[in-house]
């Protein structure tokens, strides 16, 4: 699927599938959390270009969407038993084109999906209040339904950042132990973060589990705070994992 689009001040741009591995490159080396999941990423990714130009490797853009953290969360209704919820989980727009061109990526690639796979009934993606409360989101029309806070964690030694899952969700062994052992020895400094989430409806009949709300004031920032684990349970499963190894 291609896509060509004349816009008044980027001029003319074409939209198309991308592999994979590209989008997974051009993430980890442009966007700023530097990661990719590729459990749940890449599935499909939509780069931009200038007319003429239109070689992967001179992508100036990408919108990754992928499958939800939870892919099985009964969080949403459909008439339709096949109906699924994906997300928008990375973004980069390379300076050379401007912060417009997000708009134009979103809204062309969001029709492409529906195209791609009419099981596709809804994106959803979330703000990062560390970056502020989701302005493209609001300007690409997406419905806003509340935010929660995030726990993040930054080793002050190497400045990574991690998720809280990673250090409570044991599914990826190595990273569990590597991060709790860190958490142990006082190597990572804890902040909490609001995470605000936005859903694009591409379907009538889809329903979200809880209702819409009111967009929210502008807000940036992350509040440092303790984060209280039982340590005697991290290392008597950090002990069991590392047996079993």
């Amino acid at each position: 699927m291609e896509i060509k689009i004349i816009s008044k001040n980027l001029g003319e741009l074409v939209i198309k599938l991308i592999s994979k591995q590209k989008a997974k490159e051009l993430i980890i080396n442009n966007h700023y959390s530097k990661k990719w999941n590729n459990a749940s990423f890449g599935m499909y990714n939509f780069g931009i270009f200038h007319v003429g130009s239109e070689d992967e490797n001179d992508c100036l853009g990408v919108a990754s969407y992928g499958y939800m953290k939870n892919a099985k969360a009964k969080i949403f209704y459909h008439p339709n038993p096949d109906a699924m919820m994906i997300e928008l989980n990375r973004m980069w727009i390379s300076d050379k084109l401007g912060k417009n061109a997000e708009s134009i990526l979103i809204a062309h690639s969001l029709k492409a999906l529906k195209k791609e796979n009419p099981d596709i009934v809804a994106v959803q993606s979330f703000a990062d209040g560390r970056l502020g409360c989701g302005t493209i989101y609001k300007a690409s029309n997406f419905k806003y339904f509340g935010k929660h806070q995030t726990i993040f964690l930054e080793n002050k030694l190497t400045g990574e950042i991690t998720h809280q899952q990673n250090l409570t969700n044991s599914t990826s062994k190595s990273r569990y132990i590597r991060d709790n052992i860190a958490f142990l020895l006082g190597d990572f400094k804890t902040f909490k973060v609001d995470t605000y989430r936005y859903i694009f409806p591409l379907c009538k009949k889809f329903q979200f589990k809880t209702p819409q709300v009111p967009y929210p004031p502008y807000n940036k920032g992350q509040i440092e705070f303790e984060w209280v684990r039982d340590k005697k349970v991290i290392k008597e499963r950090l002990i069991n994992f590392i047996n079993s190894i």
